[in-house]
């Protein structure tokens, strides 16, 4: 089983908190509407209510936990057509990303995006689809960020736990080929690498709303 990325440094009992209930509310162990309770949680990670707090504050900033009163929170249902609202949002984001990044990127930044193409396609091999959207973010996080825009980063960055809590619940339905999922990348970065603005930013929108296409044919 490959291990998941994102999980490899973590820094304090918070952190350690944040990516559990993270991966558990992506995974769907944890699911929307359930109520997660301070106590509890820091019973079952032998912890103090303190970094379950904090972990739930981050959570509450990503869009995966709401708090509904003053010690209740749950995990949190997107409608289908609020996602889409996420996606279209996150498409011009990224779109106005790529065409500064086109600009600038460098070889050695287009061979870690082909990298992670790589590396998305044997998780896809694999079937480690939570693996597999894990580099799917860091791709586009990479793109978003070389673009030297920090603010699209800070508008950006709250968005990619709620797309990839998506991704990792509808894409076995959608994209039984796991594999595909990361070779669809391969066209970004062709299109970065001749330095297209135009065309790397057509190429990030549709690839970004295809899944789209497959829900609503």
């Amino acid at each position: 089983m490959t291990a998941s990325p994102r999980f490899k440094k973590v820094s304090s009992l918070s952190d350690q908190v944040y990516e559990h209930l993270r991966r558990a509310i992506i995974c769907s162990e944890l699911v929307p509407g359930e109520k997660l309770v301070e106590m509890d949680i820091a019973a079952q990670m032998g912890t103090s209510q303190g970094p379950v707090r904090e972990a739930l504050h981050h959570l509450e900033h990503d869009g995966l936990v709401e708090r509904r009163a003053r010690s209740a929170t749950y995990v949190t249902s997107i409608p289908l057509d609020e996602m889409y609202e996420l996606f279209s949002i996150r498409s011009t984001i990224e779109v106005f990303a790529i065409r500064r990044t086109a600009q600038k990127v460098t070889p050695a930044q287009c061979e870690v995006l082909e990298d992670l193409v790589q590396k998305m396609a044997e998780a896809g091999r694999q079937q480690e689809i939570i693996t597999l959207a894990e580099y799917d973010m860091q791709f586009h996080r990479h793109i978003v960020e070389w673009s030297g825009n920090v603010g699209l980063l800070h508008v950006w960055t709250p968005l990619s736990s709620q797309i990839q809590r998506f991704i990792v619940q509808s894409h076995p339905q959608q994209y039984p080929d796991f594999v595909e999922v990361g070779i669809r990348h391969q066209p970004i970065v062709a299109a970065l690498r001749a330095h297209d603005g135009k065309g790397a930013a057509q190429t990030m929108q549709d690839h970004i709303m295809l899944i789209w296409s497959q829900i609503n044919p």
